[in-house]
């Protein structure tokens, strides 16, 4: 399958991320006794968890999915669940957003309201996905969140896990993004400045995130023929004063 990010093996990585810090490139990491080796392989898995933290990337993304059934109101997290993508929650039952509310919005809703809601009210809590009132028997809900597994398994690719621990294990992130991120992580290991890789990373990041989303192109007259014109000199456009 094709992958919108170019991904290479967590050895090529960090054997890049040597040369460009002069250091000597190792044939292996994961296997080997050199201490310094050892360090990069450390910095490499805080690299991983970096770039992972760094966006809701969209091969990352999974569903979670629960069925009421009228009486149950809390859900144990997916096993591989890193966080919810913010909004991405509806009951399919009647259409509706469910609601997150904060553990202070959670205390006064119950008690002063009786309970029940026109849409579901959650929160996580005690590693689980807890709703206010039961939802009905038969609604089903739906979630993404963001898959914490972000390692494919050398020897079985279809296997993801959390950190890197052999040589060919692919990290699923762009390989050059990785490289950078274990840059900075073996810098700030070191004590050194990252100021400038740290920059380097940023400005990787900002093009891979912006080719993660797909979205709309303004245009005046929109697509031909008909079309949606998103700039419009009669509906959304004044003649003069734009901005003020």
């Amino acid at each position: 399958m094709s992958a919108l990010q170019k991904q290479d093996t967590i050895l090529y990585e960090v054997q890049q991320a040597c040369i460009q810090l002069s250091l000597p490139a190792p044939k292996g990491v994961y296997d080997s006794a050199d201490e310094n080796v050892l360090m990069m392989g450390s910095a490499a898995n805080l690299a991983g968890i970096m770039v992972a933290e760094a966006h809701d990337w969209q091969q990352l993304r999974k569903t979670f999915s629960l069925t009421g059934d009228g009486l149950k109101t809390a859900w144990d997290l997916p096993a591989d669940f890193s966080r919810f993508v913010d909004g991405t929650g509806w009951t399919l039952a009647n259409r509706r957003p469910v609601v997150v509310v904060s553990p202070q919005q959670w205390a006064t809703v119950s008690s002063w309201i009786p309970k029940v809601s026109i849409a579901p009210l959650c929160r996580i809590i005690a590693d689980q996905l807890a709703f206010l009132t039961a939802p009905m028997n038969g609604e089903v809900i739906k979630f993404e969140y963001i898959d914490a597994n972000w390692v494919s398994d050398a020897d079985t690719p279809t296997t993801f896990k959390q950190r890197a621990d052999k040589n060919g294990d692919v990290p699923r992130f762009d390989w050059l993004l990785m490289m950078l991120a274990v840059k900075v992580k073996w810098r700030e290991l070191k004590g050194l400045d990252t100021t400038a890789v740290q920059g380097d990373f940023n400005d990787r990041l900002l093009q891979l995130t912006q080719r993660d989303t797909m979205g709309q192109a303004l245009t005046l007259s929109g697509p031909v023929p008909g079309g949606f014109r998103y700039l419009d000199g009669v509906s959304n456009v004044p003649d003069s004063g734009f901005g003020m």
